[in-house]
């Protein structure tokens, strides 16, 4: 019986690929040519390859990468997260006549991220549903229903994001002290959509500042709700997987629980 040698298996993968992808494609490199033609070839192929990007699809791409130079090997739900193309706007709210009146006044007329997620109550831990804007300029907190603004936080105002290393899907966004935010202090959210919300914001935070935000992933992180300094425990049971509704959040004193 005729057994394929490395070579045949590897002249039949690049056959594979070449069939697959195209004539273009960067990876369309001889597999045994290691030669120093083949690698400036590689290159030229892959920059001919790129160029066909528009620059929606170019911009995917960033996010998808800076997701992973992120979360990769620090959170335990990136992985799940990989194959989800980030859509961004999840209401279609950039079609909302109301919005549009209202960003037009605000300056938030380019949309990065839109959905209804929770807030969670820093007093008692329980979740309220909300509209989470994030837009070229500012995160947005909005009643989900009439679209009244309730907290406008300017890109540059957002310091540090922290989050657990677990398969929750919390974050707490750290605020710099001002007199819109000084009585309110960081916020706490959750969302299904958390890995994308963070990166999204991590680069409108980096365009609006030139620096990026810290991301902070620890099982404990102290966050300021306002007038005095809670610190945030996180406890996981070792859950391949957390179902919703399934995370407990309970205060006590200057300490917040959460149980997974």
């Amino acid at each position: 019986m005729y057994e394929k040698t490395p070579c045949d298996v590897t002249t039949c993968r690049g056959e594979y690929i070449r069939a697959t992808l195209g004539s273009e494609s960067g990876v369309l490199i001889h597999w045994n040519d290691f030669g120093v033609s083949s690698a400036v070839q590689a290159r030229k192929l892959c920059h001919k390859y790129r160029l066909r990007f528009d620059q929606t699809a170019r911009n995917r791409m960033r996010e998808k990468v800076t997701a992973s130079l992120l979360f990769r090997d620090r959170k335990s739900s990136y992985p799940k997260s990989v194959s989800h193309p980030f859509r961004g706007d999840y209401v279609r709210l950039r079609h909302n006549v109301k919005w549009k009146k209202i960003a037009a006044e605000t300056g938030d007329q380019y949309v990065v991220f839109a959905d209804i997620i929770n807030k969670i109550a820093r007093a008692s831990g329980k979740c309220l549903q909300t509209l989470f804007v994030v837009s070229t300029s500012a995160m947005l907190v909005m009643d989900h229903r009439t679209l009244q603004i309730k907290y406008r936080i300017p890109a540059t105002d957002i310091f540090r994001i922290s989050l657990s290393p677990f398969m929750d899907d919390l974050a707490v966004f750290h605020v710099r002290s001002s007199e819109a935010t000084r009585k309110k202090g960081d916020f706490l959210f959750e969302t299904g959509h958390v890995i994308e919300i963070v990166t999204k914001l991590y680069l409108v935070i980096q365009n609006a500042t030139g620096k990026p935000p810290e991301v902070n992933v620890a099982t404990e992180f102290e966050a300021n709700f306002g007038k005095e300094n809670v610190v945030l425990a996180f406890k996981c049971a070792g859950l391949s997987e957390v179902q919703p509704g399934q995370v407990k959040i309970y205060r006590r004193g200057n300490r917040m629980e959460v149980v997974l």
